[in-house]
């Protein structure tokens, strides 16, 4: 063993919210309130909840907006996705995220977000989990996604 904690499983549910922007395709993304890194909306899949119910929840308790209709974009697990939070809990994620084309209201942080706003696909911020980078390479190279 190498000192590091136990994991504890958990599913999540993520959104990749994305419109066109000034410059090119956009993404809505949330700084952590814990970590301050960018991330995109979701959390975890209370029990007995729908995964596309939990997507749902998340996007409205983080960004305030509300979610058009959803697409499956892929189903993330591995080393990437285990986080280790600020109180020393580690959590394995198999997290599952869609994404949607259309989103009511305007953005806003709440709930575990310090800030929500709209990323140029091209220029993301630098300040993100390996994670977060697996669902970037799923948005925009899905060819390198594995089946």
């Amino acid at each position: 063993m190498t000192g590091q904690a136990p994991a504890v499983g958990r599913v999540g549910a993520g959104v990749a919210a994305l419109r066109r922007g000034a410059n090119g395709p956009e993404v809505l993304l949330i700084r952590r309130r814990d970590d301050a890194r960018w991330d995109l909306p979701g959390g975890g899949v209370n029990v007995g909840e729908e995964v596309e119910t939990a997507a749902r929840r998340e996007l409205r308790e983080e960004t305030g907006l509300e979610a058009g209709p959803l697409t499956l974009l892929a189903v993330f697990s591995g080393e990437a996705h285990r986080h280790t939070y600020p109180d020393g809990n580690v959590v394995a994620w198999v997290t599952i995220v869609y994404t949607i084309g259309q989103v009511g209201g305007e953005a806003r942080a709440g709930d575990d977000a310090a800030e929500a706003t709209w990323w140029p696909l091209a220029a993301l911020p630098g300040e993100v989990s390996a994670a977060t980078w697996a669902y970037f390479r799923a948005l925009t190279r899905p060819e390198e996604v594995r089946a």
